[in-house]
């Protein structure tokens, strides 16, 4: 690491030489290139900017009918944000944590011990993701998108069940993807850091002159002698640091010709741990083993029917399978190994109509069906024998209506409504009100409502099942938000929303029992605020505070629920948009878990940019200040160390374009 760290300096050094020497060479007069100019930011604050996920259209964020935060490339860029884990965390609201396995993410205070993402809904350019055993919502290195395929990514809190139904219970988030226009040519991409993880990319794509359009990415990475989360006896370190490892494979594409686009990927990991079976056994160390396989194919129509219609219609096909392979010595001292495999294959028809016929409303009907064909959770040995087999059979549909009414110049309001049904879980109805109003210049304000709901899944099942005790109701949840959003000068601007949700029936796990069952009531109050500045030399600077305060039925606060998290960005333009320098600060207030206090803490990430012409040069640093901060995902076990100082060196080359 220290070699690593001395190497980064010197990159820095010459990165700093060379940005000077080139834009003296250059001239203050020369034209930037027209790669340089899609890639430069506005100096002025931007309220227009286009969102699609809160009401399934394209529409202005001041007028769409939820608060909708966005992430775009350039600041996936800018602040060299490595995976989905690290975009979620810059959100408002949102806090991730790592057990070295999986990804959690917590929302508006509420993260409860185990949950694999079950109440957030993600989507993949529109199309759900979730897949159909845990409900999980896989952001971890075995999540089927590059980050470097992100052209943005868009969070849209709050309940989001009268749009899309099932899942959309904390908000929705939606990963969309780069077109041809940003991945034209070929591009290589490879970085490096010091905790010896490793990754390339590399893509092509291509506009044609008969009007198709296609793009393919391949990617892999590879993560060696992974340090522990929790303490190792001395003699056991380096046996334990060669155990742990970790690698995988991704490869996505799309195809557009006319109104059809194909799109599909595919994702692998391999991800190896060590555990400790005793003194007493031949070797105390063995090789535990992750293997996780996802992948989707969608095809889309969509087409305009005159001037005031537009149809979209999609089907996919998803399928994922999770196993887990231990190694352990039976009675007759011979080496075996325990299996756990979770295995779901599942598709998706979804229809949607939309038409702006009638004056000052913009009315949408849309249908969606889920089958899932293939729900099945076993354990048992490598050789094929079955101790415990579990399989879910289950169909679901929704129906819902929207209408984004425009009451005046100055205020819009949007109606919805869905009503689920499914073979498991049973039916659902969610309402959906929005209004909002812009009477004063540069400002608008919001008042939204809504409810949402989630139904237990297979995963939550099969662990009632054995015990005879009932599946958990669905959970639900309604909350009423009101927010103001202003910009006082082209170069500032500031947002804060205040929100008030109640939950009940919410599924958790009676520790006690080891059965889910549905909570009591449960409240939540929060609010977020927002400050932009921007300055007319390039410089940039975002600052967000979330406060929050979940609580159960007695009126005690819920584990792992921070009351506190402040999140801000600086980004300087040392030599234009050719070299810039960005930090980053992510902070959290402490939280409990089952009776143990985690103190809060204070990140520090920084990042050097440089984009010479064809090339992307990345010197990061996270975690600068080396933060020792704890995580308890599952709320159980020992308190797990997370990520402590890193270095990491990418470069891209971009040729064709």
């Amino acid at each position: 690491m220290a070699r690593l760290k001395h190497a980064g300096s010197v990159v820095l050094a010459l990165l700093l030489w060379q940005a000077q020497a080139q834009a003296q060479q250059n001239g203050a007069g020369d034209p930037p290139t027209l790669e340089e100019l899609l890639k430069q930011s506005s100096n002025e604050v931007t309220r227009e900017i286009e969102e699609s996920t809160s009401s399934r259209f394209a529409r202005s964020a001041t007028q769409a009918p939820a608060v909708t935060y966005v992430v775009t490339d350039n600041e996936i860029a800018r602040l060299a944000l490595r995976n989905m884990g690290d975009i979620l965390r810059t959100m408002p609201g949102l806090y991730v944590k790592d057990d070295g396995e999986f990804y959690y993410v917590g929302a508006r205070g509420l993260g409860r011990p185990g949950d694999y993402n079950a109440r957030l809904l993600f989507l993949i350019d529109g199309m759900r993701i979730n897949e159909n055993i845990y409900d999980a919502g896989l952001i971890g290195p075995e999540f089927m998108v590059d980050v470097d395929l992100i052209d943005r990514v868009e969070y849209a809190p709050g309940p989001g069940s009268a749009l899309y139904g099932n899942n959309a219970f904390f908000g929705v988030v939606n990963i969309i993807t780069k077109g041809v226009d940003k991945l034209h040519g070929v591009q290589a991409r490879v970085n490096t850091d010091s905790q010896r993880k490793r990754e390339g990319r590399l893509s092509v794509g291509h506009r044609s002159e008969q009007g198709w359009e296609s793009w393919l990415a391949l990617s892999a990475f590879e993560q060696t002698r992974i340090g522990m989360q929790f303490l190792v006896r001395p003699d056991l370190q380096e046996q334990v640091s060669e155990h742990n490892w970790d690698r995988g494979q991704r490869l996505l594409g799309m195809f557009k010709y006319g109104d059809w686009t194909l799109r599909a990927g595919a994702s692998r990991r391999e991800h190896g741990m060590a555990e400790f079976i005793g003194d007493a056994a031949p070797v105390p160390i063995v090789q535990d083993r992750r293997i996780s396989e996802n992948g989707f194919a969608v095809m889309e129509y969509q087409r305009s029917l005159g001037q005031d219609w537009l149809v979209y219609a999609a089907l996919s096909a998803k399928h994922t399978d999770y196993v887990g392979i231990y190694p352990f010595i039976d009675t007759a001292m011979r080496w075996n190994e325990y299996r756990s495999r979770a295995r779901g294959s599942w598709w998706n028809a979804d229809l949607r109509i939309s038409t702006q016929r009638w004056h000052n409303h913009n009315l949408m009907a849309g249908f969606e069906y889920q089958y899932d064909r293939t729900q099945t959770i076993d354990y048992g040995l490598s050789d094929g024998t079955l101790f415990e087999y579990f399989y879910g059979v289950n169909r679901r549909h929704g129906l819902f209506l929207q209408d984004a009414w425009t009451l005046s110049d100055t205020q819009q309001l949007t109606l919805g409504l869905r009503h689920d049904e499914a073979r498991a879980g049973g039916a659902s109805t969610n309402p959906r009100l929005a209004w909002s109003w812009s009477g004063v210049p540069d400002a608008s304000l919001k008042l939204m409502y809504g409810s949402a709901f989630r139904a237990a899944n297979l995963y939550e099942y099969h662990v009632n099942a054995p015990l005879e005790a009932a599946l958990p109701t669905p959970e639900r949840i309604r909350t009423l938000e009101l927010a103001w959003e202003q910009r006082l000068t082209p170069q500032l601007q500031y947002r804060a929303s205040l929100y008030s949700s109640r939950m009940r029936d919410l599924i958790s796990v009676n520790h006690e029992l080891g059965v889910f069952e549905n909570s009591g009531a449960i409240r939540s109050h929060g609010m977020e605020l927002g400050l932009e500045r921007r300055w007319s030399a390039g410089q940039q600077w975002q600052l967000g505070v979330s406060l929050q305060r979940t609580t159960d039925s007695q009126g005690q606060r819920l584990d792992s629920s921070p009351g506190v998290m402040v999140k801000s960005s600086y980004g300087w333009p040392l030599a234009g948009e050719r070299l810039r320098w960005s930090w980053q600060v992510l902070s959290e207030s402490r939280t409990t878990s089952r009776g143990l206090s985690l103190p809060g803490y204070a990140l520090l990430n920084s990042t050097l940019l440089w984009r010479p012409a064809g090339y992307e040069v990345a010197l990061s640093v996270y975690n600068l200040a080396d933060v020792r901060y704890f995580a308890r995902p599952a709320g159980e076990g020992f308190p797990l160390l997370q990520d402590g100082r890193s270095v990491r060196l990418t470069l891209t080359r971009n040729f064709g374009l």
